[in-house]
């Protein structure tokens, strides 16, 4: 089963968007500040990370280069409520990608699964 991690300070949003991830049959966890996400990816080995643009005095970049460390072969994701070119730019240098929050979060999955070997999903 597909591991994938969030990172959002919202923490309605994080609640939805793991559910989700569940309902599409994947293990879904995450944490609300960047301090939490550091602690959780030491000890947890996610495919795939997916982190808020911003996160209190952090932002989702010195997350998923923390992700990047810990575990270099992880699919990386920055996410933004609306474009933005400085961003993408960023992120693109990083080989992260960066991707505007679907007003339905069920739009989620196509992007995440299209990331993912498709033997890593359950059926």
């Amino acid at each position: 089963m597909s591991q994938i991690f969030v990172v959002s300070n919202d923490d309605t949003d994080l609640t939805a968007m793991l559910g989700v991830l569940a309902n599409a049959g994947y293990s879904a966890t995450g944490a609300t500040t960047f301090e939490e996400a550091q602690q959780r990816l030491a000890s947890e080995s996610p495919d795939v990370v997916i982190a808020d643009e911003r996160l209190g005095a952090f932002n989702g970049l010195h997350v998923l280069l923390t992700a990047r460390a810990e575990h270099p072969y992880a699919d990386l994701i920055v996410t933004t409520t609306d474009r933005n070119r400085g961003l993408e730019a960023d992120a693109r240098s990083l080989n992260v990608h960066c991707m505007v929050k679907p007003r339905n979060l069920a739009d989620w999955v196509a992007p995440i699964s299209s990331l993912l070997p498709t033997t890593a999903r359950v059926a």
